[in-house]
């Protein structure tokens, strides 16, 4: 949808949108007031690892697509789950995560005779199959996004326009969210990957072009996380020392970086915040 914007001579700036069909209009309100539906339905998808089935299992002789009862055959879920419908039902989550553009869809025909639709990883879709190269994989951003003690606060959010206090997280759990990670360690876990997923989808595509870290001898990552990003760099610049800091409970979960002594670990007894 185009507009463009209009300069009055009182200086007041207004956005003019060309004329729509009400039709059209009324469909674009439904969809937003609608759209809390999607990240449920993608970590659904998610968590029937329907992305990596299609991107790993589809053949080369079918291009990548794969139909829904093919998709369902290989839906790891216990007998009884396996049910008359679970094809058509699969369906429908297949045709919305194709309107957001991360599957794609084409026809063949059947055994039959008949034609049914087929589905393949698009490519903003290849960003939800896992990629042991570390080629970028958002999936995990979205699992924790789509978290219960997460979904608490998403469902409050009027609170963070209302309420002076700004840690919305705090008002909904009682603790700050890092208070919240350090005594979950299952939601920690799922964090940590998801920020360690994140930085490598973006950092691989910054280093490419960003020459900034030329010439540091000593680099330090304040609220480094488990230490990807740091990681990332120094593999590019083996000169630079590189300090990790985070939060106790956070340097105690990060996973060794085998060989590379370039990166220390530093964890503050406390943050101090001045008012």
């Amino acid at each position: 949808m185009s507009s463009c914007c209009l300069e009055k001579e009182n200086h007041v700036v207004e956005t003019a949108t060309p004329q729509r069909e009400d039709t059209d209009i009324i469909l674009d309100a439904m969809v937003l007031g609608s759209n809390v539906v999607f990240p449920a339905a993608l970590n659904a998808a998610i968590e029937l690892k329907v992305f990596e089935i299609i991107g790993k299992e589809s053949s080369e002789e079918s291009g990548g697509f794969m139909s829904p009862h093919e998709i369902a055959s290989k839906l790891l879920l216990p007998t009884q789950q396996h049910h008359s419908d679970l094809p058509n039902r699969l369906e429908r989550l297949l045709l919305l995560l194709a309107s957001y553009s991360l599957l794609t869809v084409s026809t063949r025909t059947d055994e039959n005779g008949s034609a049914v639709r087929v589905y393949a990883v698009s490519p903003s879709g290849k960003y939800f199959v896992y990629d042991k190269n570390g080629g970028g994989y958002l999936a995990s951003f979205t699992s924790f996004l789509c978290h219960p003690a997460m979904l608490g606060v998403w469902l409050n959010f009027k609170e963070a326009i209302i309420d002076p206090e700004i840690d919305l997280f705090k008002k909904v759990h009682g603790i700050s969210k890092f208070e919240y990670f350090g005594k979950e360690p299952e939601l920690n876990h799922v964090f940590n990957k998801a920020m360690n997923d994140v930085c490598t989808t973006h950092m691989k595509k910054i280093l490419e072009v960003y020459t900034g870290y030329e010439g540091i001898s000593t680099l330090v990552n304040v609220a480094g996380g488990t230490g990807q990003c740091l990681k990332l760099i120094i593999s590019k610049y083996p000169s630079i020392k590189g300090i990790n800091f985070d939060l106790p409970h956070v340097i105690e979960n990060s996973p060794p970086i085998p060989g590379n002594q370039s990166i220390s670990l530093a964890a503050p007894t406390c943050f101090c915040r001045s008012n």
